[in-house]
């Protein structure tokens, strides 16, 4: 009797334990997998990625500095100054 109970405390402790690895090993989910595309998809397909290069190619270059300090500041920083070194 005592094996038995010694026995269903170690299979209750371990359970939590393996259950991420269980969780690994289950198949997963097949998106689109198999699925034929109508004549209809396709063209709605190319013509979303159409409009989606055209949009892109609107968009303009950025050639402006992003720099909120710009006005703040008057002169850049100043340089650290050499340490001297001795050589002897």
């Amino acid at each position: 009797m005592r094996v038995f109970r010694v026995a269903m405390l170690v299979g209750v402790m371990t359970v939590p334990v393996s259950l991420p690895a269980f969780a690994q090993m289950m198949p997963g989910f097949k998106l689109n997998e198999g699925k034929q595309l109508t004549e209809e998809e396709i063209a709605r397909n190319k013509a979303n990625e159409d409009a989606a290069r055209a949009a892109r190619a609107k968009i303009p270059d950025a050639k402006v500095s992003s720099d909120p300090w710009a006005t703040v500041r008057t002169e850049p920083a100043a340089k650290a100054p050499k340490a001297k070194t001795s050589a002897k």
